[in-house]
């Protein structure tokens, strides 16, 4: 064996116990092949002889020293033959494959890391060094192997989860009807879509500060200041009047309500990241440097793009969907991206679908779960196109599709559901019964009536 390698590494030595695990005992060559990838091999002689061992089993034969020695064409007596020979002799056990197999497995994405430290070493401009960071980041977070899981296993993990009666780790969102309605976890990714200024912020920010009670939350920031997010917060998680803060007119009450609120949202695990010219490589090692369980993306169309500049917007979006998704799954932290809607043609209203997801379809396809905010459609004069909002579950994976009308509160930035077992009997009682208050009222300013005034519901349905 010396005669290949004159200083094998751990790595090296590695390769040449899984390799020789195969070559003496036929059994595991397909679990082999199952978990080992031939980009785990830095010795070209013993790539060769994995993929030639990957054929011959391909092919239905024997993967043994002799018809792998066939399929590479050694000569007999030849050096390459004795490598076969050497492999077999110093390799006693096939017992302990799996743990040879992840030692070169590390080896290997090491010798890859410190390949691209020394290309990064030498860049010479940031956009260079972009992709490079991006490649580099791939490389620890992906997960090496395909796990097989038998139906045996199956069913005594589901017994070992549900027997004890303990309640799942769903992640909940501060809203009942999304509560109620999904049954998301870390590792999930979640799109909130919505036109501009119909509060997809706002209503994210109500989730992450939720979230942040239990989990730790980074709201990665692309086209807001942390001041105004900051602002946003005190108004929704206090309850001080946006506009006084707006203003700097604050009392001496809202000092009093800040002081007293101040010690439970100290305790609220909440970042907030000025993201604007970030990449998704740079959002995923700002998240696993400060080990967020939950991110916010706001919004995931203004990520900027890695890899070719001539690709296609569509292709650049898909990439980026592509890499928050495989993030979420690999590190298990759920990922919530805002997104933008294409705008329907003009003097046209309809009710927007998750197909209306700017740049790229990708974004559909990758989601566990898609929440659509939007204004009622203008035409229904009752329905105050400042204080409305419909909130619909236009994709949900695990459990049902909806929608439910919202009451927006701008003085403290903050969104209510009105709403019963379907939201269709509210979504018309909010129709006629507003033409009914809005007589009664026409001396009152556009926009002064209350939620409160247009639906009567039993104190138990009120949300």
């Amino acid at each position: 064996m010396g005669r290949v390698d004159a200083q094998p590494s751990a790595g090296l030595e590695a390769e040449r116990a899984v390799l020789g695990a195969m070559l003496i005992d036929e059994s595991i060559v397909s679990q082999v092949l199952a978990e080992v990838d031939e980009r785990d091999f830095t010795s070209t002689a013993n790539r060769l002889i994995f993929q030639a061992a990957r054929e011959v089993f391909r092919e239905g034969g024997h993967a043994d020293a002799i018809t792998i020695n066939a399929k590479l064409g050694y000569a007999s007596g030849s050096p390459q033959q004795q490598q076969l020979i050497d492999l077999m002799e110093v390799t006693p056990t096939s017992a302990s494959w799996r743990e040879y197999a992840q030692l070169m497995r590390e080896q290997a994405a090491l010798g890859r890391i410190r390949a691209l430290s020394a290309q990064i070493n030498g860049a010479a401009t940031l956009d260079d060094v972009r992709p490079l960071l991006s490649e580099l980041q791939a490389q620890m977070t992906s997960r090496r192997g395909v796990k097989v899981v038998p139906m045996l296993e199956l069913l005594q993990d589901f017994s070992a989860r549900h027997a004890s009666g303990a309640a799942a780790d769903y992640v909940g969102f501060g809203l009942d009807v999304l509560d109620h309605n999904s049954f998301i976890r870390r590792g999930d990714v979640v799109v909130l879509g919505g036109y501009p200024s119909d509060g997809k912020t706002a209503l994210a920010l109500m989730m992450a500060y939720h979230m942040a009670k239990t989990l730790k939350v980074g709201f990665f920031s692309l086209e807001t200041s942390a001041g105004k997010i900051g602002d946003r917060i005190v108004t929704q998680g206090m309850q001080i009047d946006f506009d006084a803060i707006k203003r700097s007119r604050l009392t001496d009450r809202d000092w009093g309500t800040f002081a007293v609120c101040s010690e439970d949202a100290v305790k609220r695990r909440l970042d907030v990241i000025q993201a604007s010219g970030m990449t998704a490589g740079d959002i995923m090692a700002e998240s696993i440097t400060y080990g967020y369980d939950v991110i916010f993306v706001d919004y995931v169309q203004l990520i900027v793009p890695e890899g070719n500049p001539r690709d296609l917007r569509s292709e650049q979006m898909a990439t980026v969907s592509r890499a928050l998704h495989t993030f979420a799954q690999s590190r298990g932290v759920l990922v919530v991206e805002l997104a933008q809607l294409s705008r329907p043609e003009r003097g046209a209203w309809r009710a927007p679908d998750m197909h209306d997801l700017k740049e790229t379809g990708q974004f559909e396809q990758d989601a566990d779960m898609i929440f659509l905010l939007f204004r009622p459609n203008p035409k229904d004069e009752d329905l105050d196109q400042e204080k409305n909002r419909v909130l619909k579950i236009a994709k949900n994976k695990e459990y049902k599709r909806g929608r439910w009308p919202l009451y927006f509160d701008g003085d403290t930035q903050t969104f209510s559901v009105v709403t019963d077992d379907t939201g269709r009997q509210v979504m018309r009682k909010m129709v006629n019964e507003g033409k009914k208050a809005k007589a009664k009222n026409r001396g009152e300013a556009p926009g002064q009536q209350r939620i409160g005034e247009i639906v009567e519901l039993p104190e138990a349905e009120a949300k």
